[in-house]
């Protein structure tokens, strides 16, 4: 049995997404597969090789005193692995997840930020049969967007209230979708810690994601690159007095002159989107930032 899962990119709200506040996903054309086949009836095998097809996880799992347990070193990728199969076996049964064989594969970066865990989660959660934000908020924190990113090919609107989740589907292919582009800062960011960080923050949540969904609203409607970079500008004020960081354009980028920028996700780490007015962004490669890639290409339009 072969299961796909896209990743993902969280377009606007970061943070705030988990309080309420709308926000628009994209779902990235690029996978997370997982193959899952018959092995040994007493024992559960994992493997999870990178784009590269390099081996980079591997493990075993047996039953022990009625307890699941991995033979390798204890390691938190087994840890989580271990809580997603006990929470499928609360659902099923321990019979349904022994003499399997799982194989994941990556077809992006695991260093990206698109979603290695959410789309192996979903995945699990397609073979297993079970819900997959349930089974995702049983081991890992977050607001769920990145799982209603898997199995969609365009934009959407996601929106999370207490244990309420709204998705709908959205229309983002700006007429300046040519100016867009994705830069990698050449960082893995934590999520989880970033998360944790977050929930400790102090500030008007009401306020600012009474202002996010407005934002989030004008970002759609969207058709001039000038007013999408205001939109920027003043999306990345709100979050910066959030979380109590400095927008990147200014603790890091203020040389760049030919457009904005906005970071993604968990902020400091992984992919930022920047706008550029004659898409020259020699700038960023002379700070040896080499990969840069059209949103259009990274991710499902609409």
């Amino acid at each position: 049995m072969l299961f796909k899962s896209n990743g993902k990119l969280l377009l606007s709200s970061e943070y705030l997404v988990m309080d309420g506040a709308k926000s628009i996903a994209l779902p990235a054309k690029l996978t997370q597969d997982l193959s899952v086949s018959k092995c040994d009836e007493n024992t559960i095998e994992w493997q999870s090789f990178d784009k590269h097809e390099n081996l980079w996880y591997e493990d075993r799992f047996i039953v022990e005193n009625n307890d699941l347990v991995n033979l390798g070193k204890e390691n938190i990728i087994s840890e989580k692995i271990i809580s997603l199969l006990n929470h499928i076996i609360k659902k099923n049964d321990l019979k349904s997840i022994l003499g399997n064989k799982f194989v994941a594969k990556l077809n992006f970066d695991k260093e990206w930020g698109l979603g290695s865990s959410s789309t192996f989660v979903n995945n699990l959660a397609k073979w297993a049969n079970v819900d997959p934000y349930k089974l995702l908020f049983s081991t890992f924190k977050g607001s769920g967007y990145d799982i209603a990113c898997c199995d969609v090919n365009h934009p959407i609107i996601y929106n999370k209230m207490g244990n309420s989740i709204c998705i709908n589907k959205a229309n983002f292919n700006p007429p300046f979708i040519e100016n867009l582009f994705l830069i990698y800062l050449g960082k893995k960011q934590n999520t989880q810690t970033s998360i944790e960080n977050y929930s400790k923050s102090q500030f008007n949540k009401v306020e600012s994601i009474k202002k996010i969904n407005r934002i989030c609203d004008e970002f759609l409607k969207c058709n001039d690159l000038i007013h999408f970079e205001e939109l920027i500008q003043e999306h990345e004020s709100i979050i910066s007095k959030a979380i109590s960081i400095n927008p990147i354009q200014k603790s890091t980028f203020i040389g760049y002159k030919d457009g904005k920028i906005k970071s993604l996700g968990s902020w400091g780490g992984d992919f930022i989107l920047v706008t550029t007015k004659n898409q020259d962004l020699t700038y960023f490669r002379n700070r040896g930032l080499n990969t840069i890639i059209p949103l259009k290409e990274m991710v499902y339009l609409g």
